[in-house]
């Protein structure tokens, strides 16, 4: 089988996503299918590489489209918002809002897509995230291959009705859709999605790559103590992440532990790329100084892989602050190392924290209670053990990569099988049904 991962960003940008499909990349390609991959490309990256065996196109004809990027990102950070809960604007409005050019945009995706498609005859693509969900719509009729759908971000009761309905409409092209939580995927069937359509995957990562042996010289090399507790948040630097609220729990928990330190990790998003936003980490960094916490919070901005790494050896603890939050995988990417891991009630956090027994749980936006929870961790090393060897045992089982695998296996063999018999039988006949 020949497998299409469609997703807006991949290799060599950074993400949730890019790891999730790296990884069931290079699992597909093990059992002996081949994987092509479309995103959008930036100016620094190639138009076509191959990377771990996955075939990479990259969509490039955006010179002298600024004007429709720009309405495509404003579109995206509106889905964003909606679903997040954030901003309440109407479905009417949606066509001053880049609605035209965020199509504009998945029509260009269509095009790479088509081309991609006479080149690879690939059987199946899968695409990846709300960015590029039109797909299915616009290749109908065109691709003649059965398609799937994997919804990335938070889909719940705090997106307006209106909103669900909509995007569900776009979700009725496709075959199959993936949701990465049981609350996500009920909310989709209750804005009118077919419950036969649907289905749930939990995010993934390979547990193999997630350790670190030798000498581990981050904290020298960050100027962290050897003595400080040392606090770890890993995400990207944006709003819905919440990284103020852990700053502010750092100035009350330095009151009590003066010995304690905290390390961000994380870039900007390709869209703040695009579209030229960058005053959120100087924000943040004024915030260090209005609390006095110059030398014991630092930025390290994009780390390597092998940094990132030694950054969860090194650790004592995971923070992750979300207000708002699909998944984030890098709360089992700490539970690899054995570190307890604290997040905010919210999305798929409380999926992989179990309150109590590898983690603790706030209520989003509460720096006190988040402070609490750090101070009792900080106080208690037999806990932090203890919870480090239960998550150690929780991400094994539950959020590797052979588990997502064999989900997709059963889903990709399916939906491939089903279309083959289609294609024998007939038009308008299957022999599944007779």
């Amino acid at each position: 089988m020949k497998v299409c991962f469609v997703s807006q960003s991949f290799y060599p940008y950074i993400g949730g996503v890019t790891r999730y499909l790296l990884s069931l990349g290079k699992k597909l390609i093990s059992r002996g299918d081949e994987v092509v991959a479309v995103h959008l490309r930036t100016p620094d990256m190639p138009d076509y590489e191959v990377i771990d065996g996955v075939k990479v196109y990259r969509m490039s004809d955006l010179e002298g489209m600024q004007e429709s990027i720009d309405g495509y990102f404003r579109f995206k950070e509106l889905i964003i918002d909606v679903t997040h809960g954030r901003k309440a604007a109407s479905l009417d409005d949606r066509f001053s809002l880049g609605y035209p050019e965020f199509l504009g945009f998945n029509l260009s995706m269509y095009e790479k897509v088509r081309q991609v498609y006479e080149a690879e005859k690939f059987e199946l693509p899968h695409v990846h995230d709300f960015q590029v969900m039109p797909l299915a719509f616009l290749i109908r009729g065109d691709v003649d291959v059965p398609a799937i759908f994997t919804w990335h971000i938070p889909f719940t009761e705090a997106t307006p009705p209106e909103w669900r309905e909509f995007l569900v409409r776009y979700m009725r092209y496709y075959d199959r859709v993936v949701f990465s939580t049981d609350e996500y995927m009920r909310t989709a069937i209750a804005s009118g999605m077919d419950p036969e359509k649907v289905a749930r995957i939990n995010p993934f990562i390979d547990t193999d790559e997630y350790a670190f042996h030798g000498e581990n010289d981050f904290r020298a090399k960050y100027g962290i103590p050897d003595g400080d507790s040392l606090v770890l948040c890993v995400s990207r630097i944006d709003p819905r992440k919440g990284q103020e609220y852990l700053i502010m729990a750092m100035a009350e928990v330095i009151k009590k532990h003066p010995d304690t330190s905290c390390v961000f990790i994380g870039n900007g998003s390709l869209t703040k790329k695009f579209i030229g936003r960058a005053n959120r980490l100087e924000e943040l960094e004024a915030m260090v100084e209005e609390y006095g916490l110059a030398g014991k919070v630092k930025f390290l901005g994009k780390v390597s892989q092998e940094g990132l790494l030694k950054a969860y050896d090194a650790c004592d603890m995971l923070v992750q602050p979300s207000i708002n939050e699909g998944f984030g995988l890098v709360i089992s990417e700490a539970m690899c190392f054995g570190k307890p891991v604290i997040g905010s009630n919210v999305g798929g956090i409380p999926e992989q924290i179990v309150d109590g027994m590898n983690g603790l749980l706030f209520r989003p936006t509460d720096h006190m209670e988040l402070a609490s929870c750090i101070i009792a961790l900080i106080e208690s090393p037999e806990l932090r053990m203890q919870m480090g060897e239960n998550g150690k045992k929780i991400v094994c089982e539950r959020f590797c990569v052979d588990r997502g695998f064999r989900e997709h296996c059963e889903i990709y063999d399916t939906i491939y099988l089903q279309n083959r018999l289609k294609g024998h039988a007939g038009t308008g006949q299957s022999l599944l049904t007779g």
